[in-house]
């Protein structure tokens, strides 16, 4: 058995109503799952099932004899208050970064992060990242308001507006591309014909304190899987993306996604190259998140799935944790030499995505002879 394997039987539980609790709690070691779960940035998903505030084990026998200790329950106790201190601050920051730029005549909506939180169970304990925020208006028109205040370096989709002292914030042109070239000018072409109506959809958290906008659930299903996708082909890419597009099915089915819905969707994916990826997506929603079928608007694929699941776990959090490329890299001297041996694992991916994994080496080396030419 996999060491994971209880920490993901245990998430399956701990996101799902009417499952019971399983054997595995027997033998978990709550410090270690605390790590795996930051790791992964989804410590807010076990939390109040440890803690058993308002979660779904509600009495000390429901632990099979495997009760935290008092240390372990401290170091929840604190992961939970810390999550919720961070959320309450982000979604202040969220808004108010929202207004300003509404203030200045630019339309926009917030990506992913606290968009994605409110459709969370508990909006206070997704881990929160930073700010990315669409503003409308075009990478020239929005570089040249930009730099009257801050002067950042900036790439084909976004640049960097430190407006906070605590929060980072990006602010986007465009929400996101692929690595393939030609595809991501139709892909661009795409996103600028829905971009209007992205800019209109206004949300609100249940308890009326925070109102910006963000995208509409049809094309967050388009993005955010494309997000995902991106951050596996470039970096790697944790739970935690997997688990925000979890919730996001889950609100897309209940706001009443129709078959027709669905239909277009995959049309929309398979004109972009991501129609395998979103049932590699759809196996791990169904077989590791525990989703049900009615959610799922493409057959799960097992293979590619249980490929995608394994990245998951060998990256952790956009690849931080990810230590595969530096085994390999261990003992190679020489600029060229390294920049080989890390192409040529990332090759990896190719016989899963060769559309896109064919055109990273040409990024990257654009990239490298890039910085090498600054340096010199």
């Amino acid at each position: 058995m996999n060491s994971t394997d209880p920490y993901l039987q245990f998430l399956k539980f701990c996101l799902n109503d009417n499952m019971p609790i399983p054997d595995c709690i027997a033998d978990i070691n709550w410090h270690s799952l605390l790590e795996f779960s930051i790791r992964q940035t989804i410590s807010g998903m076990f939390a109040p099932t440890v803690l058993m505030k308002d979660g779904k084990l509600k009495n000390i026998e429901d632990f099979k004899g495997n009760k935290p200790t008092d240390e372990d329950v401290m170091e929840w106790v604190f992961e939970d208050y810390r999550l919720r201190k961070l959320n309450t601050n982000m979604f202040e920051r969220t808004q108010k970064a929202s207004e300003w730029f509404l203030e200045q005549g630019f339309r926009n909506c917030i990506l992913k992060g606290q968009g994605n939180a409110l459709m969370y169970p508990d909006p206070m304990l997704r881990a929160a990242g930073d700010i990315d925020i669409w503003v409308e208006g075009g990478r020239e028109k929005i570089l040249e308001f930009t730099r009257k205040y801050y002067h950042q370096k900036a790439d084909t989709m976004h640049v960097d507006f430190p407006m906070f002292r605590d929060v980072q914030v990006e602010v986007h042109f465009r929400p996101t591309r692929l690595f393939n070239p030609f595809k991501n000018k139709k892909l661009w072409k795409y996103i600028d014909s829905v971009a209007p109506t992205q800019f209109d959809h206004q949300v609100m958290s249940a308890d009326g304190k925070y109102t910006f906008r963000t995208p509409t659930n049809e094309f967050n299903m388009f993005y955010q899987l494309d997000h995902v996708f991106r951050h596996l082909i470039y970096k790697g890419i944790g739970m935690r993306q997997i688990i925000d597009y979890h919730y996001l099915l889950r609100k897309r089915y209940n706001d009443g996604a129709t078959e027709e819905d669905n239909k277009a969707l995959i049309a929309l994916l398979d004109r972009f190259g991501l129609k395998k990826f979103a049932r590699a997506m759809m196996y791990v929603q169904k077989e590791v998140l525990g989703l049900d079928d009615k959610y799922l608007y493409i057959q799960p694929h097992e293979k590619e799935g249980k490929f995608l699941l394994k990245e998951i776990l060998e990256s952790g959090n956009f690849g931080h944790y990810d230590t595969r490329a530096d085994e390999q890299l261990e003992g190679v001297t020489g600029h060229v030499r390294r920049f080989i041996v890390l192409e040529t694992f990332k090759m990896r991916l190719f016989r899963h995505y060769p559309s896109e994994a064919i055109w990273m080496p040409y990024r990257d080396l654009r990239g490298w002879l890039k910085n090498q030419k600054e340096h010199d």
